[in-house]
């Protein structure tokens, strides 16, 4: 649905954001929107493209997959991949410097789907729909990273990095911060531990997984109980759970650089020895266990029971019940929760997944 809203075109218009220059895009992408949004959308590539040679390439990916690119105004939301229309959309009412981080980042998921990785949640088995959709978004933001620093290396200003470190501060603490001084070639040549380094650092943050494991695993098996009898088989047709990819399979497709090696190719077994990258939440599992019950009882399938001897991470609920108490009764077991609200990048997320984007 494109947005036609006066707020959305206010947004990317020069009484708001000043202007921009009337230029071409340095990757040939097809553009949507009035001149005004596609002056703005062209400055954001143009950034990236003479800047970050990361960058460049998922663009020019992107652009040869077919993907449009535009402006659409969404609630609480930074940016979202839309791989069935091809489309990637950015928020236009979000800064510059933010979004530069974003079309990297929504890019990288255009790039991930041309490498089949499946666009529809449920579609593998549960064990490897937590590490492929785990790792799908870990990569994406990894990507955002080493393109910010990319940026940063070339043109000595620190702005659109600060934007990307005020929003994902697990990631730029496990990434780091180079000398402003060091080369464009000295950040490249550093690509694969910085992607490796930001990657881990997305899950240091456990309220970021545990919302990921609510929206595209948890939420999807307990919606069955909703269905009517007869809609039963319907439901578990869409969502079949079958076919398996092993942790090496995951990394080898989703974590990989423009000449296609993967990034992680001397750590390939990672996701099978840290918790936080295979484990399931409890909740997840009781959910799943309900799910295959009742769709043997429907279908005559057999249950998938590729989650059953997977690490535990507890109670998924647990940032959402942290937050419902009184700070004193709060207890720290390892790193303190934020009395803030969650942090930005985790609410576009969630926003994200409840479109199914």
């Amino acid at each position: 649905m494109k947005d036609a809203s006066f707020l959305g075109k206010l947004f990317s218009s020069p009484f708001i954001r000043g202007f921009y220059n009337d230029e071409k895009p340095v990757v040939d992408i097809k553009l949507e929107g009035n001149k005004f949004e596609q002056r703005r959308m062209t400055s954001l590539i143009n950034t990236i493209a003479r800047n970050s040679p990361t960058g460049r390439a998922i663009l020019e990916d992107a652009a040869k997959a077919g993907y449009t690119f535009s402006f659409e105004r969404q609630r609480g939301s930074y940016g979202f991949c839309d791989p069935s229309e091809k489309r990637i959309c950015l928020n236009p009412m979000h800064n510059d410097a933010k979004l530069t981080g974003t079309l990297a980042h929504e890019a990288r998921h255009a790039q991930q789907h041309t490498k089949d990785v499946p666009t529809k949640f449920c579609t593998l088995n549960v064990a490897t729909e937590l590490k492929l959709r785990r790792a799908t978004e870990s990569d994406a933001q990894a990507v955002a990273a080493q393109t910010a620093l990319e940026i940063r290396a070339a043109t000595r200003n620190e702005k659109i990095w600060n934007a990307f470190e005020e929003t994902d501060r697990h990631i730029a603490l496990s990434v780091g911060k180079p000398s402003v001084f060091k080369s464009l070639d000295s950040v490249v040549a550093d690509r694969d531990k910085n992607m490796q380094n930001a990657f881990k650092g997305w899950f240091n943050d456990w309220r970021t997984i545990d919302a990921y494991e609510q929206g595209y695993l948890y939420h999807h098996l307990r919606a069955v109980a909703r269905c009517e009898p007869e809609e039963k088989a319907a439901y578990f047709a869409q969502k079949p759970f079958e076919g398996h990819k092993t942790s090496a399979d995951i990394l080898k497709m989703v974590c990989t650089t423009e000449k296609g090696k993967c990034y992680f190719a001397n750590d390939l077994d990672i996701m099978d020895r840290e918790t936080a990258m295979c484990g399931i939440c409890q909740d997840t599992r009781e959910a799943a266990d309900m799910f295959f019950s009742e769709r043997k009882k429907v279908t005559g399938k057999a249950p998938d029971t590729s989650y059953q001897n997977l690490p535990d991470r507890g109670d998924l609920f647990k940032a959402l019940k942290m937050m419902m108490m009184p700070i004193g009764e709060i207890k720290v077991t390892k790193a303190p929760l934020d009395k803030k609200a969650l942090p930005p990048s985790l609410i576009a997320g969630l926003n994200k997944i409840r479109q199914g984007r």
